[in-house]
């Protein structure tokens, strides 16, 4: 899984749009589209305040496992 991946999946789990992650990570809702969509690379800064936001929980693992296996 790419950054893009894990950005949207978080989103996705935490029941946020682009424009409320945007916001509460401190960047726009087009960048965070545009890294989605694998348009734009993220940057460290983003990398960083995703991960300090939204740390890594087991739910978190849990729902990645379903998807993946929604997907095979």
């Amino acid at each position: 899984m790419d950054f893009s991946e894990y950005l949207r999946f978080t989103r996705l789990f935490h029941g946020l749009t682009q424009k409320e992650i945007a916001a509460r990570l401190g960047y726009t809702q087009a960048l965070i589209s545009e890294v989605e969509n694998k348009r734009k690379h993220p940057s460290t800064r983003l990398k960083v305040a995703l991960t300090r936001e939204f740390p890594r929980t087991i739910e978190f693992e849990r729902f990645l496992i379903e998807l993946k296996m929604d997907t095979v």
